[in-house]
């Protein structure tokens, strides 16, 4: 995926602090202004009963799309499912009969209330392991009044241009798009995922769609950041990290901030300079309708 201009907006103290150590801070998901960031509500676009009920409704007929597709969960369900498969295949008729009893309702597939206490465990887990990523956030907008008041120190700090080095594998290949909606979304944007997912789906494909469908997902009112993330989770007995080193040729444009200090400007500069010789600096500026353009320095 080829990347749009991405720039990362820092106050006064955090631009020293990029620059002279060449490190960006990976903000930990608790540290963020929404506090749902990187966070799910639940499992299911429904409601756990109504989820349940399809569930139970709809698992003959996932069986039967995947007639064919060795079932990849854990024994002793993998073999289990195998044999159910074998007596569909040989027995049409035997799945209407199944799907005839589940519709009758006699007896309930699920325990709804053991099953809605399991859902708000799962999604305490996943919220849990989710605060163990560290994430890089950066905007495709250099010129964001917003930002600059919010990121920036009100103009007093900075921007900077991050364009990877792919010749060097950069990590900042790996920076993705946020998707705005208009809620948080659920884990599952269909139930009968679940199934398919958990009977005949990738353990390591689910696990980093889910993540990604979490990590990279905001609410509307935070669409006019244009954000892009690099989501990276920390490894089962990582020690936790927060700053992570880049190649200095990766800083290729500097944007000083309209209401920066004379000093804080030479400092920057100078640290910037340091670490790229070649970075193009620019100042910004703000007219009277409030516009921000930049001139060259």
């Amino acid at each position: 995926m080829s990347l749009p201009p991405l720039y990362k907006y820092l106050n006064v103290e955090g631009a020293k602090l990029t620059l002279g150590n060449r490190c960006f801070k990976h903000a930990k998901p608790s540290d963020f202004n929404d506090i749902e960031d990187l966070t799910i509500n639940s499992l299911f676009p429904e409601e756990t009963e109504a989820a349940l009920t399809r569930l139970s409704n709809g698992f003959t007929d996932v069986i039967l799309r995947h007639l064919n597709d060795p079932p990849t969960c854990a024994s002793p369900m993998r073999e289990k499912v195998a044999l159910i498969q074998h007596v569909y295949r040989t027995n049409p008729q035997a799945a209407e009969m199944v799907k005839a009893e589940i519709a009758k309702g006699d007896k309930p597939v699920f325990d709804v209330e053991h099953m809605r206490a399991r859902a708000e465990t799962f999604i305490k887990e996943i919220n849990d392991y989710m605060q163990g990523c560290r994430v890089l956030c950066v905007t495709t907008h250099k010129d964001s009044e917003a930002m600059w008041s919010g990121y920036a120190e009100n103009h007093k700090g900075i921007a900077i241009r991050i364009e990877p080095n792919l010749a060097k594998d950069s990590k900042f290949q790996l920076f993705k798009p946020v998707v705005y909606r208009e809620k948080r979304p659920p884990l599952y944007d269909d139930t009968l995922e679940f199934i398919v997912g958990g009977l005949f789906g990738n353990l390591e494909q689910r696990c980093r769609a889910a993540l990604d469908k979490i990590a990279y997902a905001k609410t509307l009112p935070w669409q006019h950041e244009g954000e892009y993330r690099l989501v990276i989770p920390l490894r089962q007995g990582e020690e936790p990290w927060n700053t992570l080193a880049y190649h200095p040729e990766e800083i290729t444009e500097l944007y000083l901030g309209a209401a920066m200090t004379d000093a804080d400007r030479q400092d920057i500069v100078a640290k910037a300079k340091a670490l790229n010789p070649l970075i193009a600096v620019f100042q910004a500026k703000r007219d009277n309708e409030g516009r921000i353009s930049f001139d060259g320095v």
